[in-house]
C-alpha cells in the first residue's frame, strides 16, 4: 500500500521558549602547567608589542588587522577570547580565515589594553570545589582562560593576501575571458568622500592612503566596486589599462552594472608588480585574487556514436502541465523546440555552441527512453526555458565581446535571465553545468558562490551545479572493486578538488557516478573525472551524485550515457555536466507534483533525505571519503520519494525558528514497534535543511547561525538522543571537542542527516520528541525574520511488516497534530 509523505500543518503548536544555553564554565587550558602558562603569557604579550610597533610606524596610519589563532580545543563559542581580551569596543572581530582563526581590527592603544588584560592572568592554577563532581576543579579567571585559548597572535600581512606572482598574473589576465582585472577584497568598504568627516583620525588616514595610493602610482587603471556581497563583502575590480587619464575610481555607491568598452589591457609586468606591492602592503586589503574563467563541465559529445535505439523524441501534450527546468548554458537546438517554452536571447546565432546545452536538455526531455530507468528514473518530458548566456568558449574573443567585465557581467546577465524565467513561468529549478576555473578553498566562501546563493534566495529557486571535471592529464584510474586499491588511487590523485561555485551553501552541487551496463567501469562507482570535496570545511560537498557517463570509452557504447546532438541524432557523452540535470529533473518533478510553492529547504531536503550511497561506496573502510565523492548519495525518482509503503511514515516540518524559541515536538513511538518494558525498535532517519545567515568575511566560519535537530527518547531523567550523523567516519568517542564536531558531525552545516536502526529495541519509554534549537556565533544575533528550516523524519520497520503509517497517523491525530499529504497540503498551509 502506498503511503504518502505527511506534512505537519501546525508546527507553530510545538514552539516554546528557548532553554538557556550552557556552554560550560571557563576552561583552564594550562591547568597544573603553571610554568608553561607563564611562558605562553609572556609570548603573547611580546607578540602584541611587536604588532603595535609595526602599526605605530605605518605610513597608512595605526590601524591594522590581526590574526588571533586559537588552539584546536578552543574553537567552541564559549572559549572565544572576546569577553575580557578582544572585546567589541576595543579590538572588534571583523572576519575570519580557516577554522579557529579570528581576525580583529587592531590599534596600538587597543592592543595595549589587550596586553594589560593578559598581564592580569594568574600564573598559578586556581582551584575550587565542584559539588556536582565531588572534587576540586580548575577555576581560572576570564583573562587566564581566554589567554590560554590562544595559540598565537600575528599581524595579517602580505603572505595572507596573495598566492601568485606578477608574471603569473599578467599571463592569466591577458585572456580576455577574465575581464583582465584583479579581484580585491577589503576588510571594510570605502565610505563616500562626503562621509569621511565622520571617521576618526586613524580610520580617515587608512581610507585616504588607500584612495591616494592608486593615484600616486600614476597608471591608467579602473577601480570599481563589484556587486558581490553588498557591504558585508566589499570587493573591487582593479584593472590596468594601456591608455587613459590616470586612475578612475568607483569605490562607493551601488556597484555599476553598465556595459562599456574597456581600454586595452596593460601587460607591463613592472607596473603590475608595483600595483601588487601597493595592495600587498596596504592594511585595508584582505585578499587579492585572479578572476575565474567560466568552463563547461563536460567534453564535447562524440559525433553520431551511440547504441542503436528506436527511441523517438516525446511529443509535448499542451493540454497538461509538465515539470519545468531552466537551463543556463549556451543554447538549445531546434531539435528540442517542442519542449522549449521560452528563451532568453542575448547571443547571436554565430556565437552559440548548442551541443552542450542540447545534450543536457535531451536528458531532461528524453533521458529515460534513451538510457533506461536505472540511469534516468524520471518519466520523459520537461518544459525547458533556454537561458542561453554562455557564448562559444572555443571562439576567440567572443566571451569578452559580451562580458567585457568578465565574471561580474556574466553573473549580471544570469541574474536577469533567472529572474525573468521565475516571473514569467514560475521556474524554480535551474541547471548550471558550468564551473569557474578556480578550486574551492577550505577557508574561503568564494564571491562566485556568494552571488549564486544570493540569486537562489532572491528568486526562491535552486540551482543545480556540476562539481566540475578533472583535467585530462590528472584523471584518476577507474574505480576498482577492491576497497584498498580504491583508497590508494585516491591518495595518489592530484588536482581533483571541487571547482567554484560548487561550494555554494544555498544550492546543490552534483558529482558523477558511472553508468550501469558498461563493461569499462564499475557501475555506480565515482567516475574517474568527477571532482571531489570537501570545498569549504564543516559541510558536505558535493551534495548529491548521479550518472554522468563513463570516463573510459567502450567500443560500441562509448561513454554509456545517451542524449541528442544539435541535429537531433542520438549521441553519447560524459561529464559532471550531465549528472547535474538528472538530479535537477527529479527536483523539477517534485516541484511539479507538490501543489503550491514548495520551499527551497523542503525541495533540497526531500532529495537529500531519500538519497542512497551507491553500492561500491558502502564499505566501512570508505566511510571517511564517501561524502567527499558523492555527498549524501544518489536520489531516487520523485515518485519513490513522495510515496512509501505502509511499514513507514515520513513527516515534514517546514517552519522558521525565531529568536528565543525552540521546537519541541513530542509523540509516541509507533505502537507496533514498542516491545515489553517500553523498548522501541525500528529505523529512524532525520534530515535538516536550513537557510542561516551567511557572511563571507568569516572564511570557514561563514555560516553564522547553527540550527540543530535531534530525535530523543525520554529517560528516567531527561531525554537521550538516539541518532548518529550519517555518511561520516566512525565515532571518535562521546566527548568530542568543537573541532571534531565541526569536521565530523557537520555542526554549522546548513544540511545535516542523522539515522540509526534499533533491531533489538532501545530505552525504557515509548515517549519521543523531535527537538530543534539554534546557536549563534559569538557576536551574531538571530535575524528578525528567524531562520527557515525543513526537518524530515522517517520512522520505519526494517522488516517491512508492521503498520507503522497507520499507527503513527492515529496517534498523532489523537494528540492534536494536524497532518496531510504533502502533495495537496498547500490548500491549507502557507509553508511547505
Amino acid at each position: 500500500m502506498a503511503s504518502p509523505i505527511q506534512i505537519v500543518l501546525n508546527p507553530e503548536n510545538f514552539e516554546e521558549a528557548r532553554e538557556a544555553g550552557g556552554g560550560g564554565g571557563r576552561k583552564d587550558f594550562f591547568a597544573n602547567r603553571d610554568r608553561d602558562f607563564g611562558a605562553h603569557k609572556a609570548a603573547l604579550m611580546s607578540q602584541l608589542d611587536t604588532i603595535s610597533d609595526i602599526l605605530s610606524a605605518q605610513s597608512q596610519g595605526p590601524i591594522g588587522y590581526v590574526k588571533v589563532i586559537l588552539k584546536r580545543e578552543a574553537w567552541a563559542k564559549s572559549h572565544r577570547p572576546v569577553g575580557a581580551l578582544f572585546r567589541n569596543d576595543r579590538a572588534p572581530v571583523v572576519g575570519g580565515g580557516d577554522l579557529g582563526v579570528m581576525i580583529v581590527e587592531g590599534h596600538p592603544s587597543a592592543l595595549a589594553k589587550v596586553k594589560a588584560e593578559i598581564g592580569k592572568a594568574e600564573t598559578l592554577t586556581r582551584m575550587k570545589f565542584d559539588e556536582s563532581k565531588g572534587k576540586e576543579v580548575p577555576n581560572p579567571s576570564a583573562q587566564k582562560s581566554e589567554a590560554g585559548a590562544i595559540e598565537r597572535i600575528e599581524l595579517y600581512g602580505a603572505s595572507d593576501k596573495r598566492r601568485f606572482s606578477a608574471e603569473e598574473a599578467v599571463a592569466w589576465l591577458s585572456n580576455p575571458m577574465t575581464g583582465s582585472g584583479y579581484e580585491v577584497e577589503l576588510f571594510d568598504a570605502v565610505p563616500p568622500r562626503s562621509e569621511w568627516d565622520r571617521l576618526d583620525d586613524s580610520h580617515r588616514r587608512l581610507v585616504e592612503s588607500f584612495v591616494s595610493g592608486f593615484n600616486r602610482l600614476g597608471y591608467s587603471m579602473s577601480v570599481e566596486r563589484l556587486p558581490v556581497g553588498r557591504n558585508k563583502l566589499p570587493m573591487l575590480a582593479v584593472r590596468l589599462d594601456q591608455a587613459g587619464d590616470g586612475a578612475i575610481l568607483r569605490l562607493t555607491g551601488t556597484p555599476t552594472k553598465e556595459r562599456r568598452d574597456l581600454a586595452p589591457f596593460d601587460p607591463d609586468i613592472q607596473r603590475h608588480g608595483r600595483l601588487l606591492d601597493f595592495l600587498d602592503k596596504h592594511p585595508l586589503v584582505k585578499r587579492i585574487e585572479l578572476p575565474g574563467i567560466v568552463v563547461r563541465s563536460a567534453r564535447p559529445p562524440a559525433p553520431a556514436r551511440g547504441r542503436p535505439s528506436n527511441a523517438t523524441m516525446p511529443v509535448r501534450d499542451s493540454r497538461r502541465s509538465h515539470p519545468k527546468l531552466g537551463i543556463i548554458d549556451g543554447g538549445l537546438s531546434p531539435a528540442l523546440a517542442d519542449w522549449v517554452i521560452d528563451r532568453w536571447d542575448v547571443l547571436a546565432d554565430e556565437d552559440m555552441d548548442l551541443s552542450h546545452g542540447t545534450f543536457i536538455g535531451g536528458l531532461a526531455v528524453a533521458g529515460s527512453s534513451l538510457n533506461g530507468a536505472a540511469t534516468c528514473p524520471e518519466a520523459d518530458g520537461t518544459e525547458l526555458v533556454d537561458l542561453a548566456i554562455f557564448p562559444n568558449e572555443r571562439k576567440a574573443g567572443v566571451f569578452a565581446s559580451y562580458y567585457s567585465g568578465g565574471l561580474p557581467h556574466f553573473f549580471d546577465e544570469m541574474d536577469a535571465a533567472v529572474a525573468d524565467a521565475r516571473a514569467r513561468h514560475g521556474v524554480r529549478v535551474f541547471n548550471m553545468s558550468l564551473n569557474i576555473l578556480q578550486p574551492a578553498a577550505p577557508d574561503r566562501y568564494s564571491p562566485h558562490a556568494v552571488r549564486l546563493d544570493r540569486l537562489a534566495e532572491e528568486n526562491n529557486a535552486v540551482v543545480f551545479v556540476s562539481a566540475g571535471n578533472i583535467q585530462p592529464q590528472d584523471l584518476r584510474a577507474e574505480w576498482p572493486s577492491d576497497t584498498a586499491a580504491a583508497l590508494a588511487n585516491l591518495a595518489l590523485a592530484r588536482n581533483d578538488g571541487l571547482l567554484t561555485p560548487a561550494e555554494s551553501a544555498r544550492n546543490v552541487a552534483v558529482a558523477a557516478v558511472n553508468p550501469p551496463d558498461h563493461a569499462g567501469c564499475l557501475p555506480f562507482a565515482p567516475t574517474r573525472f568527477s571532482r571531489r570535496g570537501p570545498g569549504l570545511r564543516s559541510g558536505v560537498k558535493p551534495d548529491l551524485a548521479h550518472v554522468g557517463g563513463s570516463g573510459t570509452v567502450h567500443p560500441t557504447l562509448g561513454h554509456g550515457l545517451f542524449s541528442i546532438s544539435p541535429d537531433g541524432t542520438v549521441t553519447d557523452g560524459c561529464g559532471t555536466s550531465y549528472a547535474s540535470p538528472l538530479v535537477a529533473k527529479t527536483a523539477a518533478a517534485l516541484d511539479h507534483a507538490i501543489e503550491g510553492e514548495v520551499s527551497r529547504e523542503t525541495l533540497i531536503g526531500l532529495l537529500v533525505h531519500h538519497a542512497e550511497i551507491p553500492e561500491p561506496l558502502r564499505a566501512k573502510e570508505l566511510g571517511a571519503v564517501t561524502r567527499h565523492l558523492v555527498g549524501f548519495g544518489m536520489p531516487p525518482s520523485a515518485e519513490r520519494i513522495l510515496e512509501t509503503g505502509d511499514h513507514s511514515i515520513t513527516l515534514v516540518f517546514a517552519s522558521r525558528i525565531q529568536h528565543g524559541q525552540q521546537i519541541n515536538f513530542r509523540f509516541p513511538w509507533p505502537a507496533s514497534l514498542v516491545g515489553p518494558g517500553g523498548k522501541c525498535r525500528g529505523r529512524a532517519k532525520l534530515t535538516l535543511v536550513t537557510t542561516p545567515p551567511l557572511d563571507a568575511r568569516f572564511g570557514s566560519e561563514f555560516v553564522r547561525i547553527n540550527i540543530d535537530a535531534a530525535l530523543q527518547q525520554e529517560q528516567a531523567k531527561g531525554w537521550k538522543g538516539r541518532l548518529d550523523p550519517l555518511y561520516l567516519p566512525p565515532s571518535r568517542g562521546a566527548h568530542a571537542v568543537e573541532a571534531e564536531r565541526i569536521e565530523h558531525d557537520l555542526k554549522w552545516s546548513p544540511v545535516k542527516v542523522f539515522g540509526k536502526t534499533f533491531p533489538q529495541g532501545v530505552g525504557p519509554s515509548s515517549n519521543w520528541r523531535l527537538f530543534i534549537e539554534y546557536l549563534t556565533r559569538a557576536g551574531e544575533v538571530m535575524p528578525d525574520e528567524g531562520v527557515p528550516f525543513t526537518a524530515i523524519l522517517t520512522i520505519s520497520d526494517p522488516d517491512a511488516e508492521k503498520p507503522v503509517f497507520n499507527d503513527m497517523r492515529q496517534s498523532l491525530q489523537a494528540i492534536g497534530t494536524q497532518i496531510a499529504d504533502i502533495r495537496t497540503a498547500a490548500r491549507i498551509t502557507p509553508r511547505i
